[in-house]
């Protein structure tokens, strides 16, 4: 009989089976369907949280026990868990009679009377799990699935369970991992991130620099991923994403390059050394709020800016701890972002009231507000010597245009019907500038 054979570790994910998974397979999308487990187990009224999520706390004393897994001679068991304490934890068992049994500790596996020991230290990071190996043989139609509730009293928090009555192929158990990882905070190893379709949602080439802290929102009927708020659970996160509303297909999956959280400076700003990059799969119809944990950054000045693609974004609400974006708009489903912290941005924006999202050139300021807006808006931009303005909507139509030169500063109002997003391409001679206008 086979057990394990092959152990990969990776940040965030601990993946034990008879075939390295981790490894890219095939086309990037297929259209092949994706598999449903036979079984599956999610936590919907838990005494702990994973990405916002529910999860169960098991240990010594706290145990859930499950009779109706229909029995495989081979399967494959995906379990979502993250450790509490240092100390060794029981995961899971299954349980084929009085003596068989198969199971998980975060440090062994359990196969029968034997214990293989996989990790030389337990793991602070929230981890997907999976297991694909042959069952011992048993005439019971069903096995039992313990959820901690051995002698071993450390804690872990556990937030799924998925259960195949077949070993999943490698294609399969991407998207699965995928899935979870997006719903729970968890970051993948070196591998590019598929939907139930196969398609791409993450692609590590393009973002390898970025492949840390993975955080990401989607929605997902395939496997019931419907996530609108989302923090890496892996140490040294800061960021929260959050968006009101997803379309089916719709993902936002974003990662920082792990840099300290200090700044440097570049020109008259202060830019965070830590940066982030985006994937999104429909980038011009939503709007999302980014909260950053400010306590680890170091600075002592909180009139911090969101820079996106070089534009900047005052804060809606700062506290203590924390400093918040709303509704910002990024130019590309690749945009880069970062923090940064200058006086040129909030000694005009103070002086003058204005400016909740404009560009960060400093020779041409250009202001656009208030946005979001009811429908009337202002555009404003000092320091050109001309200036040509067109007023587009998400399709692409001209809703409005301006133009004007020799001018100390350019002033031009508006209204735009409610309900939609619209972009301004500001054309200067300093370059153009294209900026997203949210009318409620």
């Amino acid at each position: 009989m086979r057990n394990i054979l092959i152990i990969i570790s990776f940040l965030g994910l601990l993946t034990i089976t008879d075939t390295a998974v981790c490894q890219e397979s095939g086309a990037s999308g297929s259209s092949v369907r994706a598999e449903v487990p036979t079984w599956q187990w999610r936590c919907d009224n838990g005494d702990a949280l994973l990405n916002f999520n529910p999860a169960r706390v098991v240990d010594s004393a706290h145990t859930l026990v499950f009779d109706s897994i229909p029995y495989a001679k081979n399967y494959t068991m995906v379990v979502v868990y993250k450790p509490m304490v240092e100390t060794e934890s029981t995961i899971w068992r299954l349980g084929f009679g009085e003596e068989a049994m198969r199971g998980l500790m975060t440090e062994h596996i359990i196969s029968d009377n034997v214990t293989i020991r996989y990790s030389d230290a337990t793991t602070e990071n929230p981890v997907i799990n999976t297991l694909r190996q042959t069952a011992p043989d048993s005439i019971a139609p069903y096995v039992r699935l313990t959820l901690g509730g051995d002698s071993l009293s450390g804690a872990v928090k556990v937030a799924e369970v998925l259960y195949f009555d077949h070993r999943l192929n490698n294609s399969m158990l991407r998207r699965v991992q995928s899935a979870l990882a997006v719903r729970y905070g968890i970051t993948l190893g070196p591998v590019n991130y598929v939907d139930g379709t196969g398609r791409v949602i993450w692609k590590y080439a393009d973002s390898g620099l970025y492949h840390h802290h993975i955080t990401g929102m989607g929605r997902d009927t395939t496997y019931n991923v419907h996530q609108l708020q989302s923090r890496s659970e892996v140490p040294g996160a800061i960021l929260t994403v959050r968006t009101d509303n997803l379309s089916e297909g719709d993902f936002f999956v974003c990662g920082d390059n792990d840099a300290p959280l200090t700044f440097v400076y570049d020109g008259d700003i202060e830019i965070l050394n830590r940066r982030w990059r985006i994937n999104c799969t429909d980038v011009e119809n939503n709007e999302f709020h980014l909260t950053f944990d400010t306590r680890s950054v170091a600075s002592t000045n909180d009139s911090l800016v969101l820079l996106v693609d070089g534009f900047a974004y005052l804060p809606d609400s700062i506290s203590l701890d924390a400093v918040t974006y709303k509704y910002v708009g990024f130019p590309s489903d690749t945009s880069t972002f970062t923090l940064a912290k200058s006086g040129i941005f909030w000694q005009t924006a103070m002086s003058n009231g204005k400016g909740t999202h404009y560009s960060n050139n400093t020779s041409v300021k250009t202001y656009v507000y208030p946005n979001p807006t009811t429908g009337n808006y202002t555009i404003e931009v000092t320091g050109a010597a001309w200036v040509n303005v067109n007023i587009y909507n998400a399709q692409g139509v001209l809703m409005d245009s301006y133009s004007d030169k020799d001018q100390s500063q350019y002033i031009f109002n508006g209204s735009l019907p409610s309900g939609n997003s619209y972009y301004a391409t500001i054309v200067t001679e300093t370059g153009t500038q294209t900026m997203k206008l949210i009318v409620k």
